[in-house]
């Protein structure tokens, strides 16, 4: 397979910063898509929410809403799962580079040498903790949320637990407008 996703890559030295840099701007590229959908799944949730809730809906208009909205709720986790595996290449690329920037000072220092040493799975798995451990040193950042989880089906309803949860919203969105507009 290659480390850090480049199919000939085997060692550190088969890796070039040019060609390091030009994967970062095509996984940055790929993030900003990904979070372009991950926003139109939240909007387009958003919407179906706040039209169903209407009173006056009815209840077929209610469930497929609320499908709709499960339906946007499952790609926007699947995006954010996405987002989490694109971020992390981001890291794992610029922690290599900061690793390429420093070979002559690290082969001063008799590092280099096992580093280019180690066999590609174990290169890629120092890589990781590296960028891991670049992450909370230099930048401070904490973990990234956890990614919703939604269950594949209700066993009851044979409906998803996402829908499940998206008709409730509507239902309750729907009370508190009607009660809204019976204070007035």
């Amino acid at each position: 397979m290659g480390i850090l996703w480049f199919g000939g890559a085997k060692k550190l030295d088969d890796l070039k910063v040019k060609d390091l840099r030009k994967e970062r701007t095509r996984q940055e590229v790929e993030q900003d898509q990904l979070i372009a959908r991950i926003r139109r799944a939240g909007s387009e949730f958003d919407g179906y929410l706040d039209a169903a809730s209407e009173p006056g809906t009815t209840n077929a208009e209610v469930e497929v809403a609320a499908y709709k909205m499960d339906r946007a709720s499952r790609r926007k986790a699947k995006a954010e799962s996405n987002l989490q595996n694109v971020i992390t290449r981001i890291q794992v690329v610029d922690s290599t580079i900061d690793i390429l920037e420093q070979r002559k000072e690290l082969e001063k220092r008799g590092i280099w040498k096992v580093i280019s040493d180690m066999d590609e799975d174990r290169l890629q798995e120092q890589l990781e903790k590296f960028a891991s451990e670049r992450k909370t040193r230099h930048l401070g950042v904490n973990k990234i949320a956890e990614m919703l989880e939604i269950d594949e089906m209700d066993v009851k309803a044979n409906r998803s637990s996402g829908f499940r949860k998206a008709r409730e919203a509507i239902l309750t969105a729907r009370t508190s407008r009607e009660e809204w507009r019976n204070d007035r």
